[in-house]
C-alpha cells in the first residue's frame, strides 16, 4: 500500500490551487483539533493527535510554493511538471498537456516570425554598432601604442663631446657636486647629481636647455650644465 501524500491528508487533488488547499487545511484542522476530541478514548485521542500532526505537516509543505514544488517532484521522482518542450508539459498525474495554440498554423507562423524578427533586430543592432566599436578599438590601440612608445623612448641622446669649456670631467660623466662648488666624477651606478652635458662661460647658455635639469657655477666662473 502506497504512503499517503499531503494531498491525501487534506483531501485535495495535486492540482489544487493555494486557496483550495488553505480551505481544506482549516476544515481538517477543525476536525482533528484537541478540543473536539476530548471526549474520545485514549486510543482514539492518540489517533486524532497523529492525524492533526499530519494535517499540520501537510499545510506546512503545501502552503509554501518552493516546498510544494520540491515535494511534487519527490512524488514523481523529480519529473513532476517537467517540461518536454515549449508548450508541452507533463503534469503531476503523468498526463501530457499540449498548448492548443500549437495546433493553429497561423499561431505557429506568427511565433516563428516574431522569433525571426527578434534575431534580425539583434543582428542589425550589432552591425550598426560594429563601426563604432572598431573606431573605439582603434583609438584605444593608438593611445596604448603612444603611451608604450613614450615610456620606452630614450630620454635623450648622451653627448659624445663636451660642448663648451673644459670642466675637468668628460662629457656625459656622472658627477656629484661637492664643496666649492666642484665636480666629483663617480660611477653612474650610484647616486649622482647629474650627467655633464655642457658648460659655458659668462654670457653663454647650456647647449640644450630642454635636457638641462641643473646649472652649477664652479669656482673658476664656468657654469656646468647637468642632465638626467
Amino acid at each position: 500500500m502506497s504512503r499517503r501524500t499531503h494531498y491525501d491528508v487534506l483531501k485535495v487533488p495535486p492540482a489544487a490551487d493555494h486557496q483550495r488547499i488553505r480551505r481544506a487545511y482549516h476544515a481538517e484542522a477543525r476536525r482533528w483539533h484537541p478540543d473536539r476530541v476530548s471526549e474520545l478514548s485514549v486510543t482514539d485521542a492518540a489517533k486524532a493527535e497523529d492525524a492533526m500532526r499530519e494535517v499540520n505537516e501537510a499545510w506546512r509543505v503545501l502552503r509554501d510554493q518552493a516546498r510544494r514544488k520540491a515535494y511534487d517532484q519527490s512524488l514523481d521522482g523529480g519529473r513532476a511538471e517537467s517540461p518536454v518542450r515549449e508548450g508541452i508539459r507533463v503534469d503531476a498525474n503523468n498526463v501530457t498537456r499540449i498548448d492548443p495554440r500549437l495546433l493553429d498554423p497561423e499561431f505557429l507562423h506568427a511565433r516563428r516570425q516574431a522569433s525571426s524578427d527578434y534575431i534580425d533586430n539583434r543582428r542589425s543592432m550589432f552591425f550598426r554598432l560594429l563601426p563604432w566599436l572598431a573606431f573605439a578599438g582603434l583609438i584605444l590601440g593608438i593611445f596604448v601604442f603612444t603611451a608604450y612608445q613614450g615610456d620606452n623612448r630614450p630620454a635623450s641622446t648622451p653627448p659624445t663631446t663636451l660642448a663648451g669649456p673644459d670642466v675637468g670631467v668628460p662629457a656625459n660623466a656622472c658627477v656629484r657636486v661637492i664643496g666649492g662648488p666642484q665636480l666629483l666624477e663617480i660611477p653612474c651606478t650610484g647616486f649622482y647629481d647629474g650627467r655633464v652635458i655642457g658648460a659655458f662661460e659668462e654670457g653663454g647658455a647650456c647647449p640644450d636647455p630642454k635636457l638641462t635639469i641643473r646649472e652649477v657655477a664652479l669656482t673658476n666662473g664656468i657654469v656646468v650644465c647637468l642632465g638626467a
